[in-house]
């Protein structure tokens, strides 16, 4: 029998965005209850880039420059076919105070985030699973279950779902989460490599009758790397990547591997009731492009300010367009990678390296790449110079 008790404000879901939330609303002085079902962090890095965006959102708090000191800047893309290149989208020149994408593994980030909420007076619940969740008037009644405790059926004033792509807050409340998927699994490996591919740029490589890889460096804690060679994420989907890739060579076994399907959804809505989505709970799509972790990220910012501001209801409007405009933007562009018809191969091998030298669609590839793509909106106090309104 779960015992009941009144609670403080829920975050379920301790990965980077969930993290990111409880921190932003600690510091504006709400201590959230942040719980998550994995008994540890993930060692593994489902995301490598943070963009110009979230270094703004983030340096308020200090955790920027902790990322400067341990990333490394990537300050464009490069298009290749086969070993030649046939393009590049370099972001020098971005209006930006922070004009580069920065490497840094997801597991950084999370290891960054936690430290600094534990700094703030807040930790996280492991073990911890979210195993009911209602509407009541005006509260949520959520009931969680702890790996080594009884049940507890609490009444949170608000919840925010932070709890991944395959979300039980998001089953709970039976929220239709639409979009489509690609047939084909796509496959990344990280592993140590030998190439001339230059570390500052992320690299496209499109591959003859149909398919891509897709590199760029890891850059994760240095005692995770016992070769001492550079470690670089090959995506792509073909089930042989280091067999299709012509311009680099293996000096050790991956660090990991994976095979993943591709979807591009997002939450009919992204409020209900006291209960709130933000970052996979809310919207995936493929990882070209690098805005999942990021647009999380941007979701907890937007709701901790409007939590301060007294306009917590507006969330779901603001949000839904916002990432509904990016899930699309980033399944175009992974449409065109995959090649899987003539006319794709077409286009991403003479129209996307001629949109990259083009300064209209050169500027709209800057945006969607840097998460710059729509302005942040105006809050009463600490908010990001949005020097770059898109």
């Amino acid at each position: 029998m779960a015992t009941q008790t009144q609670a403080q404000p829920l975050v379920v879901g301790a990965g980077p965005v969930g993290l990111a939330a409880a921190l932003f609303l600690a510091r504006d002085g709400v201590k959230a209850r942040i719980i998550d079902a994995a008994p540890r962090p993930s060692p593994y890095s489902k995301a490598l880039a943070v963009n110009p965006r979230t270094l703004e959102i983030l340096e308020p708090i200090g955790i920027t420059a902790q990322m400067l000191a341990l990333g490394k800047p990537i300050h464009g893309a490069r298009f290749w076919q086969g070993k030649e290149t046939v393009g590049e989208l370099s972001f020098q020149g971005l209006p930006h105070k922070y004009p580069f994408m920065l490497a840094l593994s997801q597991a950084v980030t999370v290891r960054l985030l936690e430290s600094c909420l534990n700094d703030n007076g807040v930790h996280v619940e492991r073990g911890v699973r979210l195993v009911g969740c209602r509407h009541e008037p005006k509260s949520v009644e959520a009931e969680l279950k702890p790996a080594d405790g009884p049940a507890q059926r609490l009444q949170c004033p608000w919840l925010l779902a932070a709890d991944g792509a395959r979300s039980t807050v998001r089953e709970e409340l039976a929220i239709q989460f639409r979009g489509n998927s690609f047939e084909k699994a796509w496959h990344l490996v990280d592993v140590p490599m030998a190439t001339p591919l230059a570390e500052d740029f992320a690299h496209a490589i499109f591959l003859d009758g149909g398919g891509f890889l897709f590199l760029i460096r890891v850059v994760d804690e240095p005692e995770k790397n016992g070769s001492g060679d550079p470690i670089w994420r090959v995506i792509g989907n073909d089930p042989e990547l280091l067999a299709r890739l012509e311009i680099g060579k293996p000096t050790g076994p991956p660090i990991w591997s994976s095979e993943f399907r591709i979807s591009h959804r997002i939450n009919d809505c992204m409020r209900q009731g006291h209960v709130y989505f933000a970052g996979d709970a809310a919207h995936i799509h493929s990882p070209i492009g690098a805005r999942g972790m990021n647009l999380g990220i941007e979701d907890a910012w937007v709701f901790s300010r409007l939590l301060k501001c007294g306009e917590l209801s507006q969330y779901g409007r603001m949000r839904h367009e916002v990432d509904r405009r990016v899930v699309r933007r980033i399944e175009l562009l992974s449409r065109l990678a995959r090649g899987e018809s003539t006319t794709s191969r077409l286009l991403r091998s003479t129209v996307l390296p001629l949109a990259a030298r083009m300064p209209l669609a050169r500027d709209r590839l800057f945006k969607t790449l840097t998460g710059l793509d729509h302005p942040l909106a105006s809050y009463p106090s600490d908010q990001p110079t949005d020097v770059h309104a898109g």
